[in-house]
């Protein structure tokens, strides 16, 4: 049985909140950002009423990572693996290295087990992208696992299944499958900084936020699912209808940005008798209850999988399901 970090962690807390200075992430970021980040101003002199304390905590548990600039980046190519993961670097419940920290954890919320990898990277390319065949337009398909090792990722998650869909801003690692807006379903860009910009259903609203994205950044990553769970840390109203029953408990799978260059991936299991799932609306709370300040719904059900260290993280009756893409992190610093 797994053991999870939580009862540390939130006794952590208690004892960080007194000494907010010093748990910032230390990745190299630009005061622009920080201040986005922490939703404050230079008028703002309380910063603890602007973080919430489980951001705090995620801030906290990386806050040791070198900063971006002493980390050589990946190559922005979809078919280039991440570095070779240091063996010594994995425990049970996590993976450390000079570019990158990762936290397993599992939590019991809404009669579901849910599990969580927190994420810190040095550098943004560390967030990658894979597909299970060798073009962009292909239907192959292969389980999250095997991806995830076949690119040397240490954590990874399925992706939004791009090709079961006609429309959406779909790219991966720069290179660009389809370049469509939506009239009813919301899209994740991932721009060169690592950062998550969601852009909300509707054609015009769609065009005016592409081209204000693209006047400053670059798309380095795109997708189409959702809906949004969070949005600059606000939890958002769940449409009554999106492409199937939001309101229905299921297995869910969705990841978030909780600040520069740190995230978490979550799934939750479910359609069982020990796990039932969770509505669209429940999984946007998760999102922003561990957070997330931007938080992103991504292909649910059987295919809802987290993998760590080459092996399935939320384990369940089903097998696993093929998928055609996934998200992961990699070393920038591993093995050569």
């Amino acid at each position: 049985m797994r053991k999870t970090t939580f009862s540390i962690l939130t006794v952590a807390v208690l004892l960080l909140t007194l000494s907010l200075a010093v748990l910032l992430p230390s990745g190299a970021i630009t005061e622009e950002a920080l201040v986005r980040y922490q939703n404050t101003s230079e008028e703002e002199e309380d910063i603890s009423q602007a973080i919430k304390p489980v951001a705090v905590l995620a801030s906290a548990v990386f806050s040791d990572i070198l900063p971006s600039d002493t980390i050589d980046s990946l190559p922005i190519d979809r078919t280039a693996p991440g570095k070779t993961p240091i063996a010594s670097g994995f425990t049970e419940s996590g993976y450390r290295d000079d570019s990158i920290i990762v936290e397993m954890e599992q939590r019991r919320i809404d009669d579901s087990d849910v599990f969580i990898a927190f994420v810190k990277i040095a550098n943004p390319t560390q967030l990658r992208t894979a597909i299970a065949g060798k073009k962009l337009s292909s239907d192959n398909t292969n389980q999250t696992t095997r991806i995830l090792s076949n690119y040397n990722g240490i954590v990874g998650m399925n992706g939004d299944y791009f090709s079961k869909t006609k429309a959406g801003y779909i790219v991966r690692m720069g290179e660009s499958y389809r370049e469509q807006t939506s009239k009813n379903m919301d899209l994740l860009l991932i721009d060169e900084l690592g950062d998550f910009h969601i852009l909300t259903r509707g054609h015009d609203e769609q065009k005016r936020g592409l081209e204000a994205f693209t006047s400053q950044h670059q798309i380095i990553n795109g997708f189409f699912f959702g809906p949004a769970l969070v949005i600059d840390g606000a939890v958002q109203e769940i449409p009554s209808e999106y492409q199937f029953d939001p309101g229905q408990p299921n297995p869910r799978a969705g990841i978030g940005q909780i600040g520069p260059l740190t995230y978490a991936m979550v799934v939750v299991n479910g359609r069982t008798d020990e796990s039932v799932g969770v509505t669209m609306a429940q999984f946007a709370q998760i999102m922003a209850d561990i957070g997330c300040q931007q938080a992103y719904n991504l292909d649910g059900g059987n295919s809802a999988t987290l993998a760590f260290n080459g092996s399935v993280y939320n384990t369940k009756p089903q097998a696993e399901r093929g998928v055609q893409d996934i998200i992961y992190f990699a070393s920038a610093t591993g093995e050569e």
